[in-house]
């Protein structure tokens, strides 16, 4: 009983944190306008609001595409189903997106230092934007190889099962 409270609960903090995300992800057009409106950094010819909005979209898309595949992987948890094909394909699917997310905010990161003229004090030093991605970069790495793994392990973990069940 105490493991099906603890599932429902994990598929709850998911569902929060997809309905906070979402949410963010609609608050950060203002906010983005308001922060470089504040510090005089609109400028009209080089669109930097609008690269920085494309770049936190873009990299979000990896990200949700996860959240919504962890909210799959727990409610087959919720379910007492951890044991399915399609758990081993949603861990495989969010290794994929961190992956993905490395390549993507490396990418933005990059466009936005060198190509927009955005050179304000915060990329003044090399460190305002090397530390990011490569924190950014090993967490993202480090979370897709530990679903690869999982996935590896929950495959095993069916095919013992599956020869248990035959066996009885």
């Amino acid at each position: 009983m105490k493991k099906n409270k603890i599932s429902k609960i994990l598929y709850s903090i998911v569902i929060v944190g997809i309905v906070l995300t979402l949410l963010a992800l609609l608050v950060t057009p203002p906010v983005i306008t308001a922060y470089f409106k504040r510090f005089q950094i609109l400028s009209t010819e080089n669109n930097v609001v609008t690269i920085t909005y494309a770049c936190i979209y873009i990299c979000a898309l990896p990200y949700v595409i996860a959240l919504f595949k962890l909210k799959d992987i727990s409610k087959f948890v919720k379910n007492n189903n951890p044991f399915s094909i399609e758990n081993i394909k949603s861990l495989k699917s969010i290794a994929i997106c961190t992956f993905t997310e490395v390549i993507l905010f490396i990418g933005c990161v990059v466009y936005v230092k060198n190509f927009t003229g955005f050179y304000s004090e915060f990329f003044y030093l090399p460190i305002s934007y090397i530390a990011p991605i490569f924190l950014v970069s090993f967490i993202a790495i480090f979370i897709g190889f530990l679903c690869l793994i999982l996935a590896n392990l929950l495959e095993t973990a069916i095919e013992i099962k599956d020869e248990n069940d035959k066996t009885i």
